[in-house]
């Protein structure tokens, strides 16, 4: 209605202009009449070809980022219709946490050029891990005098999502991670632990194998001799348990207590051991990395983590603990310990198991001594990290370029 309105005033002035030219003459009356008169045919033709849709070309992957880092997302628009130079083109998106249902606006305002395409950058100042899709994109358009806004109709292929990692947080008070003392235990620990292998499967029986090796029960059941295919316990794996459950103090602890465990398995893959992250939600998700190459797919996980288990996080950890055999490196990482966790390290004695304490503002200020006493005592390593405080160096950089190029080549 307020272009229309626009658009009637000035064919009024020019209508008036003309009957001033031509009743009364004069060069500045013409002057007005002519200026009116191609003002008139370019806000016309504006308008008539910016009613048309426009197109918007982004990655089609989904868009990976750091938490607490500025976003630049880029797009090309392209206008339809014909193209006159001087005007602006105003981009609006509106993207939504899916697990918060929180959302963000992000805007910008590009110029038009005759050659169509625009790209438009739009920038967020940093925001928390999660995943997020896109909602709503309005485009709007104005002329250079801004004398017509419109409000165009966008076309957009496809759902969009965008993926706010967590960034690795490096333990300044330990310089190295759980599994670090891993590759330098002693020999005499190693052999003894390898009295018991695990068995991975059968094979077929190869003259000069032990008897004790044969697998009876596919012997018996396929007619054949078969033999155990075996594997040292995982003197190469590092288990992250990761404190998901109900209850921590507030969502800082938590978002901190994330970063640690990223931390952790970053370092684990640095060291060429197997990591696997486990987390106490409620669905129990898990995932399981070796190489660098692969520490997105754990980052993807944490980025998606909710705070929603409802199990003991004791019997987690013992259980992943069970499964990895007891060989492997255990980290715990924690925002609130409990005496059942503090247990089950006792039971853990011989491993080398390092313990993460994730403190918010309400914990009591001597809480962590306490923790790292009782912790040390059941002869695990201590950590402890405070979510209100800053962060070390930044981590993880060289891995968030990976994720980046890993997501442009999927």
């Amino acid at each position: 209605m307020r272009n229309i309105v626009t658009l009637l005033l000035l064919f009024a002035g020019w209508a008036g202009s003309w009957y001033w030219a031509e009743g009364y003459g004069g060069r500045s009356a013409w002057i007005c009449f002519y200026g009116l008169g191609m003002l008139l045919l370019y806000l016309c033709v504006g308008y008539v070809s910016w009613s048309r849709a426009v197109r918007i070309e982004r990655p089609a992957q989904t868009q990976r980022f750091w938490s607490g880092e500025a976003i630049g997302m880029k797009l090309r628009i392209k206008p339809g219709g014909w193209r006159l130079p001087s005007g602006w083109l105003l981009v609006e998106e509106r993207w939504t946490h899916t697990g918060t249902g929180e959302s963000v606006i992000v805007r910008d305002t590009v110029r038009l050029t005759m050659s169509g395409a625009v790209q438009a950058s739009l920038h967020v100042p940093g925001l928390p891990r999660g995943a997020y899709s896109l909602e709503q994109t309005r485009i709007g358009i104005s002329d250079a005098f801004g004398l017509l806004r419109l409000r165009l109709r966008s076309v957009s292929a496809g759902q969009h999502r965008m993926l706010v990692l967590p960034k690795p947080l490096p333990l300044a008070s330990a310089a190295t991670a759980a599994g670090e003392e891993l590759p330098r235990r002693p020999q005499l620990r190693l052999q003894r632990q390898a009295s018991s292998p695990l068995v991975q499967g059968t094979r077929p029986y190869a003259p000069g194998d032990p008897l004790n090796r044969i697998h009876w029960r596919s012997t018996a059941r396929t007619g054949t001799l078969r033999a155990k295919e075996t594997e040292q316990p995982g003197f190469d794996r590092l288990i992250v348990c990761l404190d998901a459950a109900k209850g921590v103090a507030n969502a800082a602890a938590f978002a901190t207590a994330v970063e640690a465990a990223a931390g952790i398995a970053q370092r684990g893959l640095q060291l060429g051991l197997r990591v696997r992250l486990a987390a106490s939600d409620r669905q129990g998700q898990a995932a399981e990395a070796r190489g660098g190459e692969r520490f997105t797919e754990l980052l993807e996980l944490l980025a998606q983590l909710p705070c929603d288990g409802d199990l003991p996080f004791a019997a987690s950890v013992q259980r992943e603990a069970q499964q990895a055999g007891p060989g492997a490196g255990v980290a715990v990482v924690t925002a609130q310990p409990d005496e059942q966790l503090l247990r089950l390290l006792y039971r853990l004695r011989g491993r080398e198991v390092h313990v993460v304490y994730v403190h918010g503002k309400g914990a009591a200020a001597d809480a962590a001594e306490q923790w790292r006493q009782r912790a040390e005592a059941a002869g695990c390593r201590f950590t402890a990290v405070s979510a209100s405080g800053r962060r070390a160096a930044a981590g993880g950089e060289g891995h968030g370029e990976e994720a980046n190029r890993a997501a442009a080549g999927a």
